[in-house]
């Protein structure tokens, strides 16, 4: 009995390692099969021998904790005949023996199945968590033993000091008899401190040569997760852009593809072709990291991409709001005129990211298509201004500032005057000033005054001198090509002066002129009447006194 107690256990292969060996075993293997029951039956007769002197141990052990350790050993060796007897039925008789038991019914519950996907992850979080769980437990069981210690070497030196002050001989003999006990409490309270602190000091010596060892870690990392992410990630984008490449190419074919207002069957296989492009590249980064058989990141994709459906479910609601006006079937309609933050655009495609476009500013946009929920759009007439400047024109805001258009974006509008002084508008700003384009053409008028001397003339020759006059002097300074029109007409009898006024229309290109055609209208006028002797009356107060009688 001694001998079979010191006998060395038996090392018995677990089933679990053969089990996919034996099932693909088949029965006109002939010596290949003979030889795996050979084996099985091996294996058998090394499981009950070790069954056996687990037994006898068992029987002569007084030890609750290792009766315990022992059965549990018994329970696993039991299970263990209990695979090799049925593998061996299976691979002698070729056929699956429990399709004959009665199968129990197998319930789905989506807690175990979640439990099951997050398994994976958990264990990958708490093997990188362990080393630092490790050493603050290590910390806190070191800090408790010091206090332990502590509180018993106290307990220690109380009982020695009462032992030498004590002449009560029953009193001496009872600390006697308790001060080895609190000595071994001491002793074993310092021994299990020492031995964490030394656990500890070798942690912190690994945490150092891991930290020197860090850029090992990481080719590491690059060498084997990385390189699965990286070719995951490059999966889903080639497939993304496969797709879209596709895409373009089967609509570049299609009838009506090309229209401003594209026909609804083609917006329904437009959408269809997005959702299916991001659906495959989906399947194919989980494809990437199943073939890696790397479960962390595999149940880390899972669950990342089960919480963008989880949030897409809360924003359903609005994204049938995208959907109706992808398909321009929303208050957005592609080839309509719409008002975006002040500024009117042309909605030329309704997508993911909408195309709007400002023919007059000559500008693009691409907009969310959540952020034209709740905007609206209207045909447009031909006529219609998109901006009422472009760059480079020359306007007048209240006849009072006078400036040149230097850039224009969809946020702020920036002019330059007539001297270099610049100034930024917001867009929106500047459109609420009703800023008047000189560079579209534009008109001078300028009142001019004779005196009551001409009363016989001022409707007659006099206009018509003073129009000739000015038309030679726009000649002379370069102006008259590009003088639309000039006119001369009565104005009006003023109280001191009868009133003339000039009427000159020109074309945009001379806009930056405006206010020095102005100024020449003025002093070519004067110029006429030096010329013609007319004079040019000043403001006049007459008095009128009452009769005298003279009698």
């Amino acid at each position: 009995m001694l001998a079979e107690e010191i006998e060395p256990p038996t090392k018995i292969e677990s089933i679990l390692t053969k089990k996919q060996v034996y099932q693909d075993a088949s029965p006109e293997k002939g010596t290949e099969s003979l030889d795996m029951l050979a084996s099985l039956l091996d294996l058998q007769k090394n499981i009950k021998q070790q069954i056996t002197v687990t037994n006898k141990k068992l029987k002569t052990s007084i030890s609750d904790t290792e009766k315990k350790e022992l059965q549990e050993e018994l329970t696993k060796l039991d299970k263990q005949l209990s695979e090799a007897s049925g593998d061996f039925e299976r691979i002698a008789t070729g056929v699956e023996p429990t399709i004959f038991t009665e199968q129990k019914k197998i319930t789905f519950s989506w807690k175990d199945e979640l439990n099951s996907l997050l398994e994976p992850s958990i264990k990958e979080l708490k093997q990188l968590t362990a080393r630092a769980r490790h050493k603050s437990h290590l910390k806190e069981t070191i800090s408790d033993y010091s206090k332990q210690a502590a509180t018993a070497h106290q307990a220690v030196e109380n009982l020695n000091k009462l032992l030498h002050e004590t002449k009560n001989p029953k009193i001496k003999a009872n600390m006697v008899e308790l001060l080895p006990a609190w000595q071994n409490v001491e002793k074993r309270i310092r021994n299990k401190l020492e031995l964490a602190q030394l656990e500890l000091a070798k942690l912190e010596n690994k945490d150092t040569t891991l930290f020197k060892n860090s850029g090992n870690s990481v080719r590491e990392f690059f060498r084997t997760r990385g390189l699965y992410l990286a070719i995951a990630f490059t999966a889903f984008i080639v497939i993304i852009l496969t797709f879209k490449l596709l895409t373009r190419l089967l609509f570049s074919v299609l009838p009506g593809a090309k229209k401003e207002q594209r026909p609804i069957h083609l917006r329904i296989l437009d959408i269809f072709f997005q959702i299916f492009s991001v659906v495959s590249a989906i399947c194919g980064l989980i494809f990437v990291l199943y073939t890696a058989e790397d479960w962390f990141l595999l149940s880390m994709t899972l669950i990342l991409f089960l919480g963008l459906a989880w949030s897409v479910r809360q924003a359903l609601p609005k994204m049938w709001q995208q959907v109706r006006m992808v398909l321009n079937m929303g208050s957005i309609r592609e080839g309509e005129r719409i008002v975006y933050n002040g500024v009117p655009w042309k909605v030329e495609s309704l997508n993911v990211f909408c195309k709007l476009f400002n023919p007059a500013l000559g500008m693009h946009l691409r907009i969310p298509i959540e952020n034209m929920v709740g905007l609206i759009s209207r045909p447009y007439n031909i006529d219609e201004p998109w901006f009422p400047c472009k760059k480079g024109d020359w306007i007048s805001i209240d006849g009072k500032i006078f400036a040149k258009v230097a850039s224009l974006s969809l946020e702020q509008v920036e002019l330059v005057e007539l001297g270099g002084r610049r100034t930024i508008y917001p867009t929106s700003t500047f459109l609420g000033l009703a800023p008047a384009n000189l560079s579209r053409n534009y008109s001078i008028k300028v009142p001019f005054g004779l005196s009551y001397h001409l009363q016989a003339e001022i409707t007659t020759t006099v206009p018509q001198t003073l129009k000739a006059f000015l038309q030679k002097k726009l000649d002379e300074n370069g102006y008259g090509d590009d003088c639309l029109s000039l006119q001369v007409d009565f104005l009006q009898a003023g109280a001191s002066s009868l009133d003339l006024v000039v009427l000159a229309d020109f074309k945009g290109e001379q806009a930056a002129a405006w206010k020095r055609l102005e100024r020449a209208f003025g002093k070519w006028c004067v110029e006429c009447c030096n010329a013609n002797n007319w004079d040019i009356p000043f403001p006049q107060m007459t008095v009128h006194l009452p009769a005298t009688n003279k009698s």
